[in-house]
């Protein structure tokens, strides 16, 4: 499966970036779809375990 690493995204930009992507994710209306809403946290932590 095709990671943010293959694609040769940088490990400090997007640990840097994750904040700011889950920030965006919640605000995109997006995660309402699901039976449950998760946290920013719990987006960071998606994000984080897909990067490799």
């Amino acid at each position: 499966m095709p990671t943010p690493q293959a694609h040769g995204i940088d490990t400090d930009e997007w640990s840097r970036l994750l904040p700011l992507m889950a920030e965006q994710a919640l605000a995109s209306g997006s995660p309402a779809n699901n039976p449950v809403v998760p946290t920013v946290d719990e987006i960071q932590d998606l994000y984080a375990q897909i990067y490799a």
